[in-house]
């Protein structure tokens, strides 16, 4: 293969870091609905597509389903790989074997690549930051895909000398690059300038390290041309229309043709940009003579000989592949930004980065000061610290033990470990998104703002209490275009998202009040335990004493609490505690609070509250976001249903009114057509509730296919995405009877009670994902002799049968 012109693109797939630094859980970002978070939403319209690409047929039925991480040259972020493991598993681990199938089809070199830990720009890093970001990022790497890393990616490909140096001293074998960042290649030994960016993409070049030892890296320049048309002209439209742009460039048998672009070109960017990706990969590159191929493999047949330089950049900080001006995108007001408005200006990015650098050298300092006492090299133990990481249960005592001067004591262990986790938080606020785009008050922006109070917090819990101050003062030097400073948007939009300890009890107190869940367990980094609780009710009023202990699952520092709850009906509910006072004093303080409960006034019961577990108070917005969602549904489910009786006994009492408009061809008055689609809508949730059970009975929902006729009839739609969700788990359960090959021992045939399934879902007017369903039937057709109804299901999925 190596003798005809390669053919390589790769994708840098990577989403800013987005939990909320206090609880490591993403919280909702309303910008990304109908999703929960921007991640949900490109993981569905990206990540997750190219996993299972679709290669159609003319008649649109899907011949193919291809992993196109299998022939991609790619990057995933850290973080956002931690994500998807922890969210989606299956999509996680569908990356992972496409590496895996990729080292066996390409000599040993897998397609993955590392990439800098949380995409801090390393040549704006100091020299410990960038060691450790570039470590981080290749331990997460072998950790997840069980190899060494031939490459990393350079975020934002930003790099200088001194980055280049640090690749080539931890063994790397080649990185990316822009055409924009070569300064000058040697031929026949003389140098010849490329600094307009004319240096030919279609060979590698041998970069040597700054310290004349000779040791070297291969760099690629990709080619600047194609990598724009994917990006920003449209050329993702047709698989042919790509190749050819392609074919256009290749410098014949021995070259390479290759196309750097952000990852979620294909698919988020650009819609169905994963399905000519996947006719590209598989079909449309190979039929036109080309190797389809990667980096590593490439280099075993054509190595890197001709070489090369670098520019230094504005300052002599570097260069990167999306600012024209070095990397000053990301520390003063340059000019390159994405969006905004006429007359806005970056000019806050200067300021920020400098209150960051700030924080992190006051956080730095103290560090090295208390945990020098006790190791023999601080800032290596953090370099190591990925280990305890990306390990969750990991010994934490045995690796501080392994590595501290003497034995540590459990307050030193704990001290130790808080001080790693702020060294944590103080690479995470650095990463590059926050200063990328238009505004001070961007998401990318308030994430870092977010990591840098979650650092305050850090700092403070060791009884550093004097950088809050100083830190905004700096801040509000930072303006947005919107009027605010930096300092006002970290009060605004940073400290509400914080969670303490103490709301954090309130949360454990109140969500075991309303739903009882189990006594132990984690939430938001800490494990917690529940004692001495008991629930008591009078009329609508529901209260409960707990004690309240809690112990961070990252350091082992521990808190405990007092706290009394009360539900007070709807969604009312309020909370007190205190540090807690011991047995009892805690037991004395329960017995007045029933007291009072049993024989006073609601006032006078919330006042006992407050003097004996208060004087804190905490309400619905203490319990965290995902779970105030889910509970203050439940919680007004009572109240729901008063308001549903209502609006069914007015639909009652209009549905001849109704019929008479919809047999007139009347628009029906808005009063009518909200009262009848609340109380359809809530007959065709119960009637679907009750029709599912075990498999799949059409005769079940012959009540909700009424319903949905009756709602027809007056021109409104019950679309109910949970009954969406209820068919597409009864789709998988029968398609998994089948797939387990002994579908008789378990009652109806699973592929008649699919296709019945299917019928009813459009008679019902529902939509479903069937991509899934899709998948799993796709690989039953690949394995075995298609039978005709299995191949009749198929079709009904949208496949190609043959």
């Amino acid at each position: 293969m190596s003798h005809r012109p390669a053919f390589i693109i790769h994708g840098h797939f990577y989403q800013p870091p987005r939990e909320n630094p206090w609880t490591d859980d993403v919280d909702r970002e309303p910008s990304a609905a109908p999703f929960h978070d921007w991640n949900q939403r490109i993981y569905r319209e990206c990540y997750r597509p190219n996993g299972w690409a679709r290669i159609f047929e003319t008649d649109g039925a899907v011949r193919r389903i291809v992993n196109n991480y299998e022939r991609l040259s790619f990057n995933f972020g850290p973080t956002l790989l931690s994500w998807s493991e922890r969210h989606h598993p299956d999509g996680y681990r569908r990356i992972l074997a496409a590496d895996r199938a990729s080292v066996r089809a390409r000599g040993g070199h897998g397609n993955a690549i590392a990439q800098g830990y949380n995409h801090a720009i390393l040549p704006l890093c100091n020299d410990r930051d960038l060691r450790t970001q570039v470590r981080w990022g290749l331990a997460e790497f072998k950790h997840r895909y069980g190899r060494d890393a031939e490459s990393l990616w350079m975020p934002e490909t930003a790099c200088d000398d001194r980055t280049l140096g640090v690749l080539i001293d931890e063994g790397l074998r080649y990185a990316l690059l822009a055409p924009n960042q070569a300064e000058a290649i040697e031929v026949d030994g003389v140098w010849h300038d490329v600094s307009d960016g004319s240096i030919d993409p279609r060979r590698p070049y041998r970069y040597e390290h700054p310290d004349g030892s000779g040791r070297s890296i291969a760099l690629f320049f990709y080619d600047g041309a194609i990598s724009r048309a994917v990006a920003f002209e449209g050329v993702l439209a047709s698989s042919q229309a790509l190749v050819n742009r392609f074919e256009l460039a290749s410098g014949g048998d021995g070259s390479v043709v290759h196309a750097v672009t952000d990852g979620e070109s294909y698919g988020h960017h650009h819609r169905y940009g994963d399905r000519c990706l996947a006719h590209a990969l598989f079909e449309e590159a190979e039929r036109r003579g080309f190797w389809v191929t990667n980096y590593g493999e490439l280099l075993d047949h054509h190595p890197a000989e001709i070489p090369v330089r670098v520019k230094k950049g504005e300052e002599g900080k570097g260069t990167s592949w999306s600012c024209a001006h070095g990397v000053g995108r990301w520390m003063r007001d340059c000019g390159c930004h994405t969006g905004g408005q006429p007359g806005w200006n970056q000019a806050w990015r200067g300021p920020l980065r400098e209150a960051l650098d700030h924080l992190r050298d006051r956080a730095a300092a103290l560090y090295e000061a208390r945990l020098d006492d006790w190791f023999d090299d601080p800032w290596a133990l953090r370099d190591d610290y990925i280990e305890v990481v990306l390990r969750r249960g990991a010994d934490r005592g045995a690796f501080l033990a392994e590595r501290a001067r003497r034995p540590l004591d459990a307050s030193e262990r704990t001290t130790s470990l808080r001080w790693l986790e702020a060294q944590r938080s103080s690479m995470l606020m650095y990463t590059s998104c926050g200063w990328f785009f238009n505004d001070l008050s961007g998401i990318e922006t308030l994430q870092v703002l977010r990591y840098a109070g979650r650092l305050v917090d850090q700092l403070a819990d060791m009884s550093v209490d004097d950088v809050e101050a100083p830190f905004l003062e700096q801040l509000s030097e930072a303006r947005s275009n919107l009027s605010a400073t930096g300092a006002d948007l970290y009060r605004r939009e940073v400290l509400p998202r914080r969670v303490h300890d103490r709301g954090l009890a309130a949360h454990v107190a109140l969500t075991q009040l309303v739903e009882a869940r189990p006594t132990e367990g984690v939430v938001a980094g800490r494990r917690y335990r529940l004692s001495c609780h008991e629930a008591v009710r009078r009329g609508r009023w529901t209260l409960g004493t707990f004690r309240v202990e809690l112990e961070e699952v990252n350091t082992g520092a521990k808190t405990d609490h007092a706290a009394c709850a009360l539900h007070l009906g709807g969604v009312e509910l309020y909370c007190v505690l205190r540090p807690y006072p011991g047995d009892q004093a805690f037991a004395a303080s329960r017995e007045r609070i029933l007291q009072t409960m049993a024989q006073s006034s609601l006032l006078q019961l919330l006042r006992t509250a407050e003097d004996e577990l208060g004087p804190e108070e905490h309400g619905l917005s203490s319990v965290l976001e995902g779970d105030r969602e889910r509970l203050s549904r439940a919680l007004f489910d009572e109240v729901r249903s008063r308001y549903s009786a209502q609006y069914e006994a007015l639909y009652e009492e209009a549905r001849v009114t109704l019929s008479q408009f919809a047999e007139a061809g009347l628009p029906i008055p808005l009063e009518l057509a909200q009262a009848a689609e609340t109380a359809l809508r809530r007959r065709f949730e119960d009637a679907l509730r009750r029709a599912h059970g075990d498999g799949f009975d059409p005769r079940g929902f012959e009540q909700a296919l009424l319903i949905a006729e009756e709602a027809r009839r007056y021109g409104l739609e019950l679309s109910d995405p949970e009954a969406a969700q209820r068919f597409e788990r009864s789709l998988d359960v029968l398609i998994t009877r089948l797939t387990s090959g002994e579908p008789a021992a378990l009652g109806a045939d699973p592929i008649s009670s699919a296709l019945a399934l299917l019928d009813t879902v459009r008679r019902l007017g529902l939509s479903l994902d069937l991509e899934p369903a899709q998948e799993r039937i796709y690989e039953m057709l690949r394995d075995t002799a298609v039978p005709e109804d299995l191949a009749r299901l198929a079709r009904n999925l949208g496949l190609e049968v043959s």
